[in-house]
């Protein structure tokens, strides 16, 4: 049921992984058939075998066409208001979009600027009251960031899970390839094992350290104590005296 579910989720770098193969077969399929055909342009193909270029290139002339429209419209408007300018926002076309989304990026960076001076800290474009398309592009950003993160995540137990389930050195430890992983564990693990000898090592002879300055504690107290009632016996003496 899990290895359904998860072979059933696909995250943004599966799915990017999948485009990128998908493109480029398409761009060998659509040069090849434009190859047979003959066709200079890619973009002269029919639309059933047309592959990546000729979509660009047709998506770019209709691109060409209409700004080469809208100007036409902006020039119109302009002689009708007698020299006026028409900025390209006035009339629709690509141009246009470009500058509203310019303006939407500097009001929403004007509003972030007084955010930051009001509260004293640094306000990030995704957390601010106006989310223009820096706020918008990091906000996607960053759910982008966190699928990939739960993918890896999870490829990354899967891998685990068939490594630790098909180990050589687990199931044939006699085999060439579990002969090769013990081999290679005992090497990663061999400067780990010298470690802990070491450090085992230090703590008997801290330990020893400590049971000599012990014993030196001891004699020294003992002939202190041996000192005073040699001197008290002395004492006691010479009072009879």
């Amino acid at each position: 049921m899990d290895s359904a579910k998860s072979s059933n989720f696909e995250g943004p770098l599966a799915s990017l992984e999948r485009t990128a193969v998908d493109f480029f077969k398409r761009i060998v399929d659509s040069e090849t058939e434009r190859a047979v055909q003959g066709r200079l342009r890619p973009m002269e193909l029919e639309e059933s075998k047309r592959g990546p270029l000729g979509i660009a290139e047709q998506r770019a002339v209709e691109a060409f066409e209409t700004i080469n429209e809208s100007e036409k419209l902006r020039l119109e408007q302009s002689r009708a208001r007698g020299g006026d300018v028409v900025r390209p926002i006035d009339v629709p076309g690509p141009l246009g979009e470009i500058e509203r989304t310019a303006l939407e990026l500097v009001q929403a960076e004007k509003q972030r600027l007084k955010e930051k001076e009001n509260l004293g800290r640094f306000v990030r474009p995704k957390d601010a009251s106006i989310e223009g398309p820096l706020g918008k592009a990091e906000r996607e950003a960053v759910e982008a960031f966190g699928l990939v993160k739960s993918e890896e995540e999870k490829r990354l137990k899967s891998i685990q899970r068939v490594l630790m389930e098909k180990r050589p050195m687990e199931n044939n430890r006699e085999s060439a390839m579990g002969i090769a992983e013990s081999l290679v564990v005992g090497v990663l693990r061999a400067p780990q094992l010298l470690l802990v000898v070491i450090d085992r090592v230090k703590e008997l002879l801290q330990s020893e350290n400590l049971m000599g300055n012990d014993e030196k504690l001891k004699l020294t107290e003992s002939s202190n104590e041996n000192k005073k009632s040699t001197d008290d016996d002395d004492t006691v003496a010479k009072m009879k005296r």
